[in-house]
């Protein structure tokens, strides 16, 4: 299996001002049958949705060939797909939807739902900030490549090889 995660944002530096708010089922569906009610029903919080942009997938598309799970041939499962992936996969779409997705009620991370990404930190930085909403976002955590143990000596061995950066970018193993 191989993977990727999306960079966690710092919700207080988000401009909600202009997404489009989702809020919470009311009263909200557990996930399991072996649930009768959610334990938190007093605690709702909207998501907001935005989308990826052009400029966004040209950032995505300069990384491309630095890329070592766009670049090696897989088969196996994926979790779900990279914004890479659906970049290459759907040319056809100016855009992504992002869902914005509060990770607790006493924290300010944001988890951008739909951004899975491999991109170097440096990628990520320029890509994000041309998404609406996440220009002067504060990025906590960048997102990272996870891959599965049987194959992470394999893979980074390949990935030795793609690390090869332009000066505009740099990259880092994870």
């Amino acid at each position: 299996m191989r993977t990727g995660t999306p960079p966690r944002l710092d919700g207080r530096t988000i401009d909600f001002s202009e997404l489009v708010v989702q809020e919470s089922e009311n009263p909200p569906t557990p996930f399991s049958y072996m649930t009768e009610q959610v334990a938190q029903i007093d605690h709702l919080v909207p998501c907001h949705m935005t989308h990826t942009s052009e400029a966004f997938h040209e950032i995505v598309r300069d990384t491309l060939p630095y890329n070592c799970h766009i670049q090696e041939e897989v088969t196996g499962p994926r979790y779900c797909p990279s914004i890479e992936s659906k970049i290459i996969r759907f040319t056809d779409k100016k855009s992504h939807q992002i869902w914005l997705e509060p990770e607790g009620l006493n924290t300010h991370v944001v988890y951008p739902n739909g951004i899975s990404t491999t991109m170097p930190e440096e990628a990520q930085e320029e890509a994000i900030r041309t998404i609406k909403g996440l220009e002067h976002v504060d990025i906590i955590a960048h997102g990272i490549r996870i891959t599965s143990l049987l194959r992470c000596l394999c893979v980074h061995i390949v990935c030795i090889a793609c690390v090869s950066w332009s000066a505009r970018f740099t990259t880092s193993l994870v």
